[in-house]
């Protein structure tokens, strides 16, 4: 058995039941370890939207709206990130004999999936680094898929989502791009421009358009990454030019 299979075979899952109108019924324990015993349990009786905050609420409601889509097969999924912990949410709807009778809010914990652990004891006393990414959660034709991250060129923010060019392919990553930059590895991907993440492996050319730093990709020749001035001083050093 592959190392990662072992790890998908152990993968926490947690549910929360929802009825037809989206009030909270009951969870499982893993739910209530990832999502915290005190807002689970206040949320027993009331809809899963008001113990949200408004960002998360517009998640949920969406999940909620997908799994009514005509044709589709019941269920929808997305990532959502809390601290230092990726997940998988899935709302599948539920049936009776009446139709709807209500819903199971499915919570994967993809972390170890995606992410090295965190390095404990960073060189130079100074504070313990977070995770960083291996793989990165993109989403495909409706499900989940885990790029390496050696292959993503560079991210593009879009408003809370991400955009993510690997391969010549643009995909979608709902988690913004302030809640990935913190755990791309360090070395290779820079933050160029405030809607701009690069990997610095495919980078192919600096250049000068109307006065300002354009990054070339290798690759994507139509793409010209712009660089911020107040990247700029980063970039040559990172660059060494």
């Amino acid at each position: 058995m592959s190392q990662q299979q072992h790890i998908l075979n152990r993968l926490p899952i947690g549910l929360v039941m929802l009825d037809r109108d989206h009030r909270v019924l009951s969870f499982s324990g893993t739910a209530e370890a990832v999502l915290g015993a005190e807002r689970l349990r206040g949320s027993l009786g009331k809809t899963i939207q008001s113990v949200h905050s408004e960002h998360s609420r517009s998640k949920i409601d969406w999940l909620l709206q997908q799994s009514h889509n005509e044709g589709a097969s019941g269920y929808a999924s997305m990532l959502i990130n809390v601290p230092d912990t990726v997940l998988q949410l899935r709302m599948i709807r539920l049936h009776d004999a009446d139709g709807i009778s209500g819903y199971c809010l499915i919570l994967y914990d993809i972390t170890d999936l995606t992410s090295h652990p965190p390095n404990r004891e960073p060189a130079g006393g100074g504070s313990p680094a977070g995770r960083s990414l291996f793989k990165l959660p993109v989403s495909m034709h409706g499900r989940i898929a885990l790029l390496d991250i050696d292959e993503v060129a560079f991210l593009r923010a879009e408003g809370h989502h991400t955009q993510v060019c690997a391969d010549g392919k643009h995909y979608f990553c709902n988690l913004s791009l302030s809640q990935l930059e913190p755990r791309l590895p360090q070395d290779r991907f820079v933050r160029v421009h405030r809607s701009y993440i690069i990997n610095l492996a495919h980078a192919s050319a600096v250049l000068r358009h109307d006065e300002q730093f354009v990054i070339s990709m290798a690759g994507n020749t139509e793409e010209k990454i712009p660089v911020s001035r107040a990247n700029v001083p980063h970039l040559r050093q990172v660059l060494g030019v």
